[in-house]
This record gives C-alpha cells, sequence and structure tokens, in this order.
C-alpha cells in the first residue's frame, strides 16, 4: 500500500480522520448487514476484526457534478460572492460534500476537541480490497462488477457507483463502535440529546441529517450530510441560506421527538433551548457554527 494511502483523510485543510489502526487495512468477517435498503449512497456491516465486534459503513462513490448540482448549488456564484471568490473546482465538491469526507472531517473535528463522546465512536477509515468488495457486493446479492475488466467508461456501475474516474480506487469505509440499541433513545436522554447537539454546533459543525433512524442510544451516529468548519457551503453561502440551515437543526430535532413520543405514547420534556427556535430570532437556533475558531487549528500547525 503507497505512503499516500495511510495518510490522514481527506487530504486538505481541516479535521482528518486517521487510518484504523495506521495501516487503513483488516482482515474483516462480515457477519450481517446491519443497514436500510433505502441507504442508497453507503451500506452498514456488522463485522468482525481481530475478534472485536464493529459496525463498518462503506460508502459509494460520488460525482462531483451531482455533489455541486444538489449540496453544493448554495454555494454563490463569483458574481454574488462579496469577495469575489473563484468559482469552486470539481475537487472541492468532492472535498467537502462527498460524504466519506463529511464524516472524515465530523469526527476528525471531535478527536482534535477531545470530544468524541457526542457520537458513536468511530475508529479509523479502512480501504477494502477488491476480494472484500466483492464479498460485501455479492452478500448483497448483487452482482460484482470487476472493474479491472470492466470496458471503458465505467458510469455509475455497480452497487457502489464506480466511476470512470475510480476505477483503481478502493472502496472507503469507517470502522464504528458497534451499538446493540432496541430504541433509538428513552425519554429522559432527550434533553441530553439536544445539549450534544448544540455542542457539535460549538464545534462548527451542522448535522443537517436529523432523523430518528441517526441515533443509537440516545447518540447521533451518521455524519455523512454534515458540515464541518471550514467548509465552502457555510462560508460562502448566502446569509439567508446559512440561516435556513441552523433553523432546520432544532426543528428537526423538536419534530422528530414529537413524532416519537406520539407513537409510543410517552410523555417527554423538552429543553428550554429547543423551543426557543419558535420565536425564528437569529440568537434563539443555538449557536452559530460560523463563530467557530477553526483557524486555531492552522496557527497549530505551522
Amino acid at each position: 500500500m503507497s505512503l499516500t494511502k495511510i495518510l490522514p483523510l481527506p487530504r486538505l485543510r481541516g479535521p482528518k480522520l486517521q487510518p484504523f489502526r495506521g495501516t487503513a487495512s483488516a482482515d474483516i468477517e462480515f457477519i450481517e448487514f446491519i443497514g436500510s435498503d433505502e441507504d442508497m449512497g453507503s451500506k452498514v456491516w456488522k463485522v468482525h476484526i481481530d475478534g472485536s465486534v464493529y459496525a463498518l459503513k462503506i460508502f459509494s462513490f460520488q460525482n462531483w457534478e451531482y455533489l455541486k448540482e444538489t449540496e453544493g448549488s448554495v454555494v454563490l456564484p463569483p458574481h454574488s460572492d462579496p469577495l469575489q471568490r473563484p468559482e469552486p473546482t470539481p475537487q472541492d465538491y468532492i472535498d467537502y460534500l462527498d460524504p466519506f469526507n463529511c464524516e472524515c472531517r465530523v469526527y476528525g473535528r471531535l478527536k482534535e476537541e477531545n470530544r468524541e463522546e457526542l457520537a458513536i465512536r468511530a475508529h479509523g477509515y479502512v480501504l477494502l480490497s477488491k476480494d472484500q468488495e466483492r464479498r460485501v457486493t455479492e452478500g448483497l446479492g448483487e452482482d460484482f462488477v470487476d472493474w479491472e475488466e470492466h470496458p471503458e467508461p465505467l458510469s455509475c456501475d455497480g452497487l457502489f457507483w464506480r466511476w470512470e474516474v475510480h476505477r483503481h480506487e478502493p472502496l472507503r469505509a469507517i470502522v464504528k463502535d458497534y451499538v446493540e440499541a432496541s430504541t433509538p433513545w428513552i425519554a429522559s436522554q432527550i434533553p441530553q440529546m439536544y445539549a450534544d447537539l448544540e455542542e457539535l454546533h460549538k464545534l462548527g459543525i451542522l448535522v443537517r441529517d436529523i432523523h430518528q433512524g441517526n441515533y443509537l442510544g440516545g447518540r447521533l451516529v451518521y455524519f455523512s450530510m454534515a458540515w464541518t468548519m471550514y467548509h465552502i457551503c457555510i462560508d460562502r453561502a448566502n446569509i439567508h441560506g446559512v440561516r435556513k440551515h441552523r433553523m432546520v437543526e432544532p426543528y428537526k430535532f423538536e419534530r422528530m421527538v414529537d413524532d416519537w413520543a406520539h407513537w409510543n405514547e410517552v410523555v417527554i420534556e423538552k429543553p428550554e433551548a429547543l423551543v426557543r427556535w419558535h420565536s425564528k430570532k437569529d440568537e434563539d437556533f443555538g449557536f452559530d457554527p460560523r463563530l467557530y475558531d477553526w483557524q486555531k487549528w492552522e496557527e497549530a500547525e505551522k
């Protein structure tokens, strides 16, 4: 394995996730698929690695044009940008919006701030071998596309959406704690759950994926849509767009716990900080992730 493949990822300024056990490789026994069939951009498996049980989230490849047209559409064009910064490059869209990179950046931030308790813990990333990719694909009842023999061009082929630019790239995955939980949370955990979400905001992280399926045992599990400062979609979006994304966090959290309480016929306590968003005032949406001092880490590296 080349040196570049065992560096922390992603390779851009800001937080990064370390390779699992320093090598980004492992002898993996795939036990069972524990994700949802609706999760198109990733597949989650319960696995054994050296006698320990983990959850392994395997990510699909992404097309930069799709990312630009969807998530990246909030970035102001140069003629509307007060600083007249150039259009982000294709690599910028991959760096900041590829779901694997989004998760790596969140876990990197939690690690550098010593706040890993705010989410299900990640232990690093791994790069799957061709044989491991085949086993995962066939284990889900899909045909394995041999990318070494497939004629050009690859065009979103196979279970993991491999494009020609990804022909010789290994699948990327993140090793996480495996959590046995019969419920996403219990009523008494809700105040702490919202406090944890606010702590993430204070660390410059917008989760952007608040729903019941993203919690296990009262903690967040996935961050494939998260924006972590520095981020082009936070820094280079118009002020109204950022405001909307900030308001959506408490709105979706409240709606999520209300729905859960209704279906489970339980009474819940809503944190005072949560219900403040009803005022529609900026200061009542919680901490603004833009205020996080991300530059302190760059200064420390000099």
